[in-house]
């Protein structure tokens, strides 16, 4: 726990899984007098909070259209996975008789109609994703400054994974706010994402903490070099990545199925290139080879076994988040959603949280990312 003279530390425990999670909240009972909710946290509370509130308003908009109330499910499992939006345990802040709940940083609001439904799941999935880059940039940009400390060390961590969760359910989102809105016969409209920022609750009010160290410097516009660390792993993904693209076109190229064949070649292959590419020049060497052995578990050339295939691949998009420091130029949220849209029409679901393998992992949100 991070402690800072006159400042009540907020830690969020959670417990991030595909099927079941959980959310345990500390708050520091001590002499402070404010509490600072970093962006970090902001990120999690804000995109739980939107689970919940689509999660309600499909129940309530769409209550009389069985098609449409089954996409709650969706919703409900990425709420289990970021975990409860926000704490109950009470704070005794200085200069106060008593320990106090908290309330909430942003107001909660179930949107009471369509088009207030669909505005709020277009707001929230551009949140959701841009709030997954804002971590993985603040995670790239403390590297360096946390090698040798532990507490910090899993502290990014854990920052990275909660950003995996957070670019896989805004991928997720996308998904199914197409689909809502295409069995609804409405039209998305244009989202209108809003800032992240760490907040402060002094006087019984929240507020923007402009004097949180996240603030100095932008995590836009300069490019993060790669670590040592960072050159190993990409390395290794490039790797895998190609072996996968290759084999995917070998399988296929044996099968009999032209409309299969004409996907790989069309449309899976010139992504796998294009991304693989640019990940050979963000790591400065090309470690790809002409031809590669088997892919583990990958084999076939049917609708199932392109469909595994692609799985894999989305996969090594997640993998990426925490490696690569530089998601915008690399393309990697086109490049995981153009995978998901593809395993769909092939007929199979990619899950509420494309490329997240079914196991539990724990992600701890402490005051700052300095």
């Amino acid at each position: 726990m991070m402690r800072k003279t006159g400042i009540v530390s907020l830690t969020l425990m959670l417990a991030v899984s595909l099927s079941i999670s959980g959310c345990g909240v500390h708050l520091d009972d001590g002499s402070g007098d404010t509490v600072i909710a970093s962006k970090v946290q902001m990120a999690r509370y804000r995109a739980s909070a939107c689970q919940e509130a689509i999660q309600a308003g499909i129940e309530q908009v769409f209550q009389g259209s069985p098609n449409l109330l089954e996409f709650k499910n969706r919703f409900a499992n990425r709420s289990k996975a970021l975990g409860s939006r926000w704490p109950s345990t009470s704070v005794k802040l200085k200069g106060k008789a008593k320990p106090e709940n908290l309330p909430e940083p942003l107001p909660f609001r179930t949107p009471a109609n369509a088009q207030a439904l669909l505005q709020k799941m277009v707001d929230c999935q551009a949140d959701t994703l841009n709030d997954g880059i804002i971590l993985s940039a603040l995670v790239a940009r403390s590297q360096d400054s946390t090698q040798g400390d532990k507490d910090e060390e899993k502290r990014l961590r854990d920052t990275a994974t909660l950003a995996k969760v957070l670019i896989s359910a805004g991928i997720g989102m996308g998904r199914d706010n197409k689909q809502i809105a295409a069995t609804a016969a409405q039209t998305l409209p244009t989202a209108r994402p809003s800032e992240l920022s760490p907040l402060r609750y002094i006087n019984g009010k929240w507020s923007t903490d402009k004097s949180s160290p996240e603030d100095k410097g932008s995590e836009k516009g300069t490019k993060q070099p790669l670590t040592q660390a960072q050159k190993v792993e990409l390395e290794r993904i490039i790797g895998q990545l190609d072996s996968l693209r290759f084999n995917l076109e070998k399988n296929v190229a044996q099968g009999g199925e032209i409309q299969l064949k004409r996907l790989v070649s069309n449309a899976i292959t010139p992504l796998l290139r294009r991304e693989l590419q640019e990940l050979v020049s963000q790591l400065g060497s090309d470690p790809r080879q002409a031809a590669y052995q088997p892919y583990p578990g990958l084999s076939g050339a049917d609708k199932k076994a392109i469909s595994h295939g692609l799985t894999l691949a989305q996969q090594l998009q997640i993998d990426l988040v925490s490696i690569t420091p530089n998601l915008q130029d690399l393309g990697l949220i086109q490049t995981l959603s153009s995978l998901s849209e593809l395993q769909e029409q092939l007929g199979f679901d990619s899950g509420a949280l494309p490329g997240l393998k079914d196991v539990s992992a724990t992600v701890s949100s402490s005051v700052s990312v300095k």
